[in-house]
């Protein structure tokens, strides 16, 4: 019980701060937010001991708090979500949903059964669904909700089938590598293989991979802001974490490697061919999150010094970096422009060169531009498919071609930033105080990123 001391804080905390809003009417709403973005800072003390061994949970932290800050900062895109744009009823408890669900995610990564396992991924999944179709009165959010529900329960079906399957051949719900070797080893195997099936399906639709991809791009465009950018960067933190749990007792098996490797190609796929004719932003960044996806299921293939995945920690830490920092500049343009197409970004060169240079060094470091952290990333991705040597007669190639196709896309933003001309009676986009402190910190985070390999040489 002592090791989720931080996750009955960070509870207790989302309801003493529902009580507060329930019974504080005069408190700004953003207050809420303020405090649970510091709840979540405030528990990174906790894991900085085994800093290796805890970075999941660290990153869900992370992006908690960063959600909350976009949420504070840009809470006119919540308030443009609920049926009166000038009031804040009914927004104060949308502050504690992201805690709840990072609650699930610390739980997870904490889990020594399938069972914990299982609840916790709930915890996040319930609290996402909220999220999702929180404004009920607007169709958007209510349309996402519904899609997002009906999916995730689908998902959610496999995973108990999994678990059944797993707990019919074992006799136990302790996910142990030993334990699953003994299976596999006798006349269960198939049975262990269909069980390992259902569970890869379930942590599919978490990380936004083929086959359970088709909920995100509708998602992520009817969903509020900070949502799609919890939805993109702390569901695949969860997905992640728990696709490294799953695999772990069948890493280095050559049937597995082939579907983690299979499915990487097709989510690769996928994502960037649904990329291309995007103009809605939103929309195009979620098929870029089913893209990034591809290009880190890679890292599961094979082990390095008997471990498994050790980089693709540092793809999330880049990825969150770089998505939250599109969606501080997406939020900011929803509010000033009223739009969320592409075209709404035309001109941002000439009327505001700093806030554009920093969206063009997010939207650089997405591509894979040299000398940014996401150039770094995915050079981390290819160089695991080369040193491993599996399937590179066709796994490379497909990097190779998505890896170039996500140059045109993602460039559309910045063409449009430098290339047209600004509407005649446009204003300069103004930059709220926490998104520019915010978005600095990004650009310096990436371009350092992107230095490193200069100085340190940390793939093998």
């Amino acid at each position: 019980m002592q090791a989720y001391i931080p996750e009955f804080i960070l509870a207790g905390l989302a309801m003493l701060m529902l009580l507060a809003e329930t019974f504080c009417k005069k408190t700004p709403k953003f207050v809420f937010g303020l405090i649970g973005a510091a709840g979540a800072l405030a528990m990174l003390p906790f894991y900085m001991g085994g800093l290796y061994d805890n970075v999941y949970i660290i990153l869900a932290l992370v992006a908690t708090a960063v959600t909350l800050l976009l949420s504070v900062d840009f809470r006119a895109v919540i308030n443009l979500s609920s049926n009166d744009s000038k009031s804040q009823d009914g927004t104060g408890e949308f502050y504690i949903l992201p805690l709840l669900a990072c609650v699930g995610i610390t739980s997870l990564c904490k889990a020594s059964n399938l069972v914990e396992l299982f609840v916790s991924l709930e915890v996040l999944t319930l609290s996402s669904f909220i999220m999702v179709g929180y404004f009920r009165r607007n169709l958007g959010s209510t349309e996402a909700g519904i899609k997002y529900l009906i999916l995730g329960a689908v998902s959610t079906g496999f995973l108990v089938f999994g678990l059944a399957w797993y707990f019919g051949v074992t006799g136990t719900f302790i996910y142990d590598g030993a334990i699953v070797s003994h299976a596999l080893a006798g006349q269960t195997a198939p049975a262990m293989y269909l069980a390992l099936a259902m569970l890869l399906l379930g942590t599919a639709f978490k990380i936004g991979a083929v086959p359970m991809q088709l909920w995100i791009p509708d998602v992520y465009q009817g969903a509020p802001t900070p949502v799609t950018a919890f939805l993109s960067v702390a569901s695949k933190v969860a997905g992640f974490a728990l696709l490294s749990i799953i695999l772990a007792p069948f890493a280095a098996l050559p049937p597995v490697e082939f579907v983690v490797a299979l499915m990487a190609a097709a989510t690769l796929l996928v994502g960037n061919l649904g990329a291309i004719p995007q103009t809605n932003l939103k929309r195009m960044m979620g098929y870029s999150s089913i893209a990034q996806a591809g290009f880190i299921l890679p890292l599961f293939i094979g082990t390095m010094d008997g471990r498994l995945a050790p980089n693709a920690p540092f793809y999330l830490a880049v990825y969150l970096v770089m998505t939250f920092g599109a969606f501080f500049a997406l939020a900011m343009i929803r509010i000033q422009r009223g739009s969320e197409e592409i075209s709404a970004f035309r001109g941002l060169g000439k009327t505001n060169p700093r806030l554009a240079l920093a969206i063009t060094i997010m939207f650089a470091s997405l591509a894979g531009v040299p000398l940014t952290a996401g150039f770094f990333a995915k050079m981390i991705s290819f160089v695991h498919v080369i040193n491993t040597g599996l399937y590179l007669g066709w796994m490379l190639p497909v990097m190779i071609i998505c890896a170039a196709s996500g140059f045109y896309y993602y460039f559309k933003v910045i063409r449009s930033m430098y290339w047209d001309k600004p509407e005649e009676d446009a204003d300069p986009v103004q930059v709220p105080v926490i998104s520019g402190v915010m978005l600095a910190a990004f650009s310096i985070f990436i371009v350092l990123g992107g230095l490193m390999p200069l100085f340190l040489n940390p793939i093998r």
